[in-house]
């Protein structure tokens, strides 16, 4: 069958990977850029799939929040890639994140980034980054990027740590992606990895339950294990400074439940007041 591929802007760095993992399934992937100029909606790969003029649409976790997704199917969650962030040096060896010198400047994207960087070392400099060729950047001595972005722009040499998952936390979904259609089409369903589907319902409901504006410093990780499945998060103040953590633990078959009661125990801990940087 032929399927015409709308790709969310955020996970576009993936998507020859994902096109090639449906043409072994045997789906015949005709790409369409979700990025032209028809204007916001035009971006967003959902609503193509609702306007008919995509089958398919490849996101991460952010488009599936709220009701962004009611009345489509998600048919696959593909096998989740590395979500730890880890620690590229540039001008010095490869060096853990505690060996840096104080005054080094770490480029950071996002305000979960720079929050978990200022919480650990308060004595470097973190420095926005913005510049997606994140290979050649003479400006910094140091980021802080996703294990797989650093990976794709052939970093995987200048990687001076990998950083803990459950004292760095990754970004909600990080290195998550979905396919997501109309109806079921059965060469995509099967790529669905359970596992990281029951992950993806997690944090998910995490980010649902506890509202937080995608410019939180907020940090998750679901990982299921046998018949369990257990959720770690936490916020941060934008300074690093306040930290408010979690983590349950639930049966495999109740991943909403978790995120919803992970997100409360952070709201009686007083995760909204950090959210809102109120008493700072």
């Amino acid at each position: 069958m032929t399927a015409r591929l709308a790709t969310h802007p955020d996970v576009a760095a993936r998507a020859a990977d994902v096109r090639d993992r449906l043409v072994a399934a045997g789906v015949d992937v005709e790409p369409i850029d979700s990025g032209d100029s028809g204007g916001a909606a035009s971006r967003c790969p959902l609503a193509r799939i609702r306007e008919r003029t995509a089958d398919l649409a490849l996101v991460g976790i952010r488009a599936l929040r709220g009701t962004a997704s009611d009345g489509l199917t998600l048919l696959a969650v593909l096998p989740r890639e590395d979500p730890r962030d880890v620690l590229v040096v540039w001008r010095r060896q490869p060096t853990p994140l505690r060996s840096l010198p104080a005054g080094t400047r770490v480029g950071t994207a996002g305000p979960r980034r720079r929050a978990f960087l200022l919480a650990h070392r308060p004595d470097v400099e973190a420095v926005d980054l913005t510049d997606d060729d994140v290979s050649d950047v003479d400006h910094l001595d140091a980021a802080v990027l996703a294990s797989g972005r650093a990976r794709r722009a052939g970093l995987a040499g200048r990687i001076g740590e990998v950083l803990d998952a459950r004292s760095w936390l990754p970004e909600p979904g990080q290195g998550m992606l979905a396919l997501v259609a109309r109806h079921p089409i059965a060469e995509v369903t099967g790529l669905d990895h359970l596992p990281t589907r029951t992950a993806l319902r997690a944090e998910l409901a995490l980010l649902d339950a506890l509202e937080a504006p995608d410019d939180s410093a907020l940090g998750c990780l679901a990982q299921p294990s046998g018949r369990l499945v257990r959720l770690w998060a936490a916020v941060l103040g934008a300074d690093g400074t306040r930290l408010v953590r979690s983590d349950l633990t639930a049966p495999l078959d109740e991943p909403e439940l978790l995120g919803a009661s992970v997100a409360r125990q952070l709201r009686l801990r007083g995760a909204d007041m950090v959210i809102q940087g109120v008493g700072r």
